[in-house]
């Protein structure tokens, strides 16, 4: 990864999609866009996919992006464990022995260690027996009020989670209902200005067709004044300019000649 000092880091408020070069050229109006369901739609799409994945060049999107770090997983108790499972060890279950409590026999009925370890293991059960009775009698004593509290608390909770979710998905259905809004607005815009494209590819058609017509019209009306040796220099300048250049150009050939 990247120095630090190497790499742009986002912009607070800044979205992940936002580092993408040309991002603001991605738009799409699902809303109103009828051809996605197309089949031959989704096969140019995806031909167009393919091309653009063929000079496609990889990078990392998250090199602006800080490392995460995991303190309660560099304990000395977690890497203890990590080496075990690195070294493929056994897992080493509860000692239950240490909570057993039996009578040294044979050789170790005369051992004082043996004895000192047998008493402190029924200590520990006896103790653990006495705060077991404890915990029952404060079950006894208290459960039903802590029930009753623990169910008020856990009831408020579930309300305001409600009430978060609910204004959440108030808050998404807006969201949704102003993009469909905006794409439903964008889609009357694009109709009218394809309908007044389509308008003046007709109006450019006509105004074509027509100027066809007339230069045709044009040709024969000159044509029919030079048969009848009709003089329209004055109200035809154009034809009486190109008259003189095809005059001047005759007679230089005739003294070429």
């Amino acid at each position: 990864m990247a120095p630090t000092s190497e790499v742009n880091m986002p912009e607070a408020g800044e979205l992940l999609f936002m580092q993408n070069e040309n991002y603001s050229l991605v738009d799409a109006l699902p809303y109103i866009d009828t051809q996605l369901g197309s089949m031959q739609v989704a096969e140019e799409v995806k031909k167009l996919i393919d091309q653009e994945m063929g000079t496609f060049e990889a990078k990392d999107y998250l090199a602006a992006l800080p490392l995460q770090t995991f303190p309660y997983l560099e304990t000395e108790a977690m890497q203890a464990e990590f080496a075990r499972i690195e070294a493929r060890m056994p897992f080493r279950g509860i000692d239950v022995e240490h909570y057993t409590v039996t009578e040294p026999k044979g050789a170790l009925a005369k051992d004082a260690a043996a004895w000192r370890k047998a008493t402190q293991a029924a200590e520990m059960q006896l103790e653990h027996n006495r705060l077991r009775l404890v915990n029952l009698e404060m079950l006894e004593r208290w459960g039903n009020k802590a029930w009753i509290a623990h169910s008020a608390v856990i009831r408020a909770t579930e309300g305001i989670l409600a009430k978060e979710t609910s204004e959440l998905r108030a808050t998404r259905e807006e969201v949704n209902k102003k993009r469909k809004l905006d794409h439903v607005t964008c889609g009357n815009e694009l109709r009218r200005l394809a309908l007044e494209l389509d308008q003046y590819r007709v109006d450019n058609q006509v105004a074509e067709e027509g100027l066809v017509a007339m230069e045709r019209e044009v040709r024969r009306l000159r044509a029919c004044a030079e048969e009848r040796n009709v003089n329209i220099d004055d109200v035809d300048p154009e034809y009486a300019t190109a008259k003189r250049q095809r005059t001047q150009e005759n007679g230089d050939a005739k003294k070429e000649e």
